[in-house]
Formats: structure tokens, C-alpha cells, sequence
């Protein structure tokens, strides 16, 4: 047998098995083929009969030939492997390694993380004398930590629970998955459209007929669902992500009387980015006026910590809760016990509020300063402009967005076109969401002078 060894010896035993790998996988040793004995394979290509044993050994193990007895070593029949033409995958995304200016949803203020405070309380929360923290932990989560949160809504959102109704998880899609098996297999699932859910194939991967519903100035508009009894309802009252739109309070108490109606009918109401509202005071939550028991409550520390924490959370009304202990008991946590207890002496010593009154003036700064770079630009229009940490804004249509899109990634900057949370992924070509958390104020300004200059390039008239 011919074998094209590299000069490089080092590595003699992995080079070995990999060729006759590859010739088999290729079927330039073809099905029942016998292999050269042990023997002289190691006098053909001068090396050692163990390497050639152990490279026969392995090819065996792994079912790549079979030996027989007295015989010798054959080869066995291998599919062919199906080779996708990753050249005709290739689309217009960058590879992520490669973003030099990322204006995704995605991070947060990396520099203005809370480095030594959550060192200090990491280091806490491993202590000896805890023997419970070694355990695989409740089902619901770390009760410290829950109650810290209980606290922590009242105070923030004017929501009263108690801790038990508590949730925690390690995402807000595994909380989603939860109340998918705590609902009735009629259950039908309605979505803002465009919204995150319509993002992250998560959501709606399993479900046969996800409802997209459209939203006016006021908020989700719901009169597709008036004759539907069994269905639960995802909203973004307080931003609608992606658009921006607050949710009127008419609005939200016609939400709240329509799901009123069936003991069925539930709303989920995720809270993702209530802390960062610059001006004002936030809107009152859903579930601050939810008098029927009837919204489950989301939030999660990713957008407010950073996305390595994995913690979520969700508030169950009662009926929903009773479920739920007598069917997932037996679960396992799927966050860390040191992490929850980190987190929750965290927000029991006031640095969490410290923190987040500390990155909403940073944010807001950020968040100033992007608009005002971008009123610069003549061919940019703001639908909205909530003030957030996503910027909606629309390119005009004497811009070919196609050369746009191809200009950005050739510049390394990354943009997150509208469609990608629509129910059909189209007809918003030219309208893109701008995230600026992870960016400090000289990417902001470089990213917008390329966005400026992609324009440029990119006029048709």
C-alpha cells in the first residue's frame, strides 16, 4: 500500500491512520479489500510494528475494517458520506470571528462589567460551611435567590408574588419550553409580529400554527383571537421589540380583559429591557395589573448583567404553579447553584441597583450620542425612537440595499435586517435594528461613518 507520508515524524500514528482513514472513506480500499499484513506495511514505509498496530486497532474499533481469523485485516462496507457544496451555502452573513463592529441585539457594556463586586460574592458563595450549595439544588431554583427577586419586583415593578410562584431557569426559551408542557396540547400560541419569537426558531419550531398578529401605534392587536379560547399570548408591552412601540394602557387592558374571558387564555409577558428606559418611569407591567391571575411574567439578568449569567426567571399564577410542582418536581436546576447565590447577595447588597442606575447613564449617553449621528445622515429615517438599547431605523429607498448589505460585510460591521423577526422574513428589506450595548463611543463612531459611506456607495439615484 502507497502512503504519502508527511516529513513530519512527529505525529507518525495519527498521520497513518488518517490516510488509510480517507482511502477507505474515499473507497480507494474498496469493500472486503485486504489490507497489507501488519508486517509489511511497517517494512513498506519503515516504521515500527506496534504504529502499524495500533493504527489497525483503531481502524477496527472505530468499524472501518474488521479482522479475520489467521487472515488478516479487510475492509468494511462504508456509506457513502454525503458532502454538502458549502459553496453554494455561502450567504451574506460574516463569520462572527471576523464582526469588527457588531450593532447586534446580542452583549452588554463589557468594560463596565461589575469585575470585582461579582468576584467577591463568586467567592462567597463556595464556602464550606454551606453544605446545601453542593446539592443539585430546588427545582424552582436557589430560594435565596427567589426571594430576592420577589423583593426586587416589588420595588422595581410594582409586582406582588410570592417567592414560591418563583421560577428560575438558565434561559427564557427553557422557561417557554416549560409552559408549553404546562398548557393543553389545544393550546394555540400567538406572537407579535415582527417580534423576537419570529427571531428564534425556538419558539415556534414545534408549533404547527404560530399566529402572527399585527401592531398598530398602541401595541399588539389581538381581534384575530376573540373567538380562540385555549391559547396563550407573547407580548413586549413595555418595548414591543423590535419596533419600539409602548403599549397603550388601553391597550394592555384590553389585553387583559380578553384572556379574562377563558380559563384558558394566558398571556406571557416578557419584560427584557424595563430597567433601561432613559426618561420617565416605566409603564406599569402587565402583571402589576393582572387582577385574574392570567400573565406569566419573564425576566432575565442577560441584558442586565451580561449574557453569561444564563439566568432567567419567570412568575407563575397559581393554577399554572400547582402544575408545575406536581409534574416537575423531580427536575434538576439547569443553572448553577453558585451562581444563584452569587446573584442573590448581589441584589440583596444593593449593588445590583447600584450597577443598573450606574449602565443606564452609560447606555443613555451611548444611545444619544447614536442618534445624533445618525439625524446626520440624510438617507436614515427613525420609525420609532424608544429610548432603548435597540434603534429601529429605515434606509430610503433610493439606497440599493442589496449593495448596502454587500458593503457592511466587506467593512466587517454587522447590521440585523427587520425581516429576521417577521412571520414571513420579507418586506423590510431597507429597515434594520441597531444594538449598541457591547460598543464603546469610538466603534459606535467608526461603524456609523462606515454605514455612512455603505450608502454612499450604494445610491441608485
Amino acid at each position: 500500500m502507497y502512503l504519502n507520508l508527511p516529513n513530519d515524524k512527529k505525529y507518525l500514528y495519527e498521520q497513518i491512520y488518517e490516510i488509510i482513514k480517507n482511502k477507505i472513506i474515499n473507497g480507494e480500499i474498496k469493500e472486503d479489500e485486504k489490507l497489507p499484513s501488519i508486517r509489511n506495511l511497517s517494512k513498506d514505509i519503515n516504521v515500527s510494528k506496534n504504529t502499524i498496530k495500533k493504527v489497525y486497532y483503531k481502524l477496527e474499533e472505530e468499524g472501518y475494517i474488521y479482522a479475520k481469523d489467521k487472515s488478516g485485516f479487510y475492509c468494511r462496507k462504508i456509506d457513502d458520506l454525503i458532502i454538502l457544496n458549502k459553496k453554494e451555502l455561502k450567504n451574506n452573513k460574516i463569520d462572527d470571528e471576523k464582526i469588527k463592529y457588531d450593532f447586534s441585539i446580542s452583549g452588554v457594556d463589557y468594560d463596565n462589567f461589575p469585575y470585582k463586586v461579582m468576584q467577591k460574592y463568586m467567592r462567597e458563595a463556595i464556602d464550606k460551611d454551606d453544605i446545601k450549595i453542593l446539592d443539585k439544588g430546588s427545582y424552582k431554583g436557589y430560594e435565596p435567590l427567589r426571594k430576592a427577586i420577589k423583593t426586587y419586583l416589588k420595588n422595581s415593578r410594582n409586582i406582588n408574588t410570592n417567592s414560591r410562584n418563583i421560577i428560575i431557569s438558565s434561559s427564557t426559551e427553557h422557561l417557554f419550553s416549560m409552559i408549553k408542557k404546562l398548557l393543553t396540547d389545544q393550546t394555540l400560541f400567538a406572537f407579535e409580529n415582527p417580534g423576537y419569537a419570529f427571531g428564534n426558531k425556538f419558539y415556534t419550531y414545534d408549533l404547527k400554527n404560530p399566529i402572527p398578529l399585527d401592531l398598530d401605534d398602541e401595541g399588539v392587536k389581538i381581534d384575530k383571537l376573540t373567538d380562540l379560547n385555549a391559547l396563550c399570548l407573547f407580548v413586549t408591552p413595555f418595548h414591543q421589540f423590535p419596533m419600539g412601540t409602548v403599549m397603550s394602557i388601553q391597550r394592555r387592558i384590553e389585553l387583559l380583559n380578553w384572556a379574562s374571558l377563558s380559563k384558558d387564555r394566558y398571556i406571557i409577558e416578557d419584560d427584557y429591557d424595563s430597567e433601561f428606559k432613559f426618561k420617565g418611569y416605566p409603564i406599569e407591567s402587565l402583571k402589576a395589573m393582572d387582577k385574574n391571575s392570567d400573565v406569566i411574567y419573564f425576566g432575565s439578568f442577560s441584558k442586565l448583567i451580561a449574557p453569561s449569567m444564563k439566568i432567567s426567571y419567570m412568575v407563575l399564577p397559581d393554577d399554572l404553579l400547582k402544575k408545575y410542582e406536581n409534574n416537575f418536581k423531580d427536575l434538576s436546576n439547569t443553572v448553577s447553584n453558585f451562581l444563584q447565590k452569587a446573584l442573590a447577595s448581589f441584589i440583596r447588597s444593593g449593588e445590583f441597583e447600584k450597577h443598573i442606575n450606574r449602565m443606564k447613564n452609560i447606555y443613555y449617553k451611548k444611545f444619544n450620542f447614536i442618534v445624533k449621528k445618525l439625524e446626520e445622515i440624510e438617507e436614515i429615517s427613525f420609525p420609532t425612537k424608544a429610548d432603548s438599547l435597540n434603534l429601529l431605523i429605515k434606509i430610503d429607498e433610493s439606497v440599493d440595499i442589496r449593495k448596502f448589505n454587500e458593503v457592511l460585510n466587506e467593512k466587517s460591521l454587522r447590521l440585523i435586517n427587520l425581516n429576521r423577526f417577521s412571520f414571513r422574513k420579507a418586506g423590510k428589506e431597507n429597515y434594520f435594528i441597531l444594538g449598541f450595548a457591547n460598543l464603546n463611543k469610538k466603534e459606535i463612531d467608526e461603524g456609523i461613518e462606515i454605514i455612512k459611506f455603505a450608502i454612499k456607495k450604494s445610491k441608485m439615484y
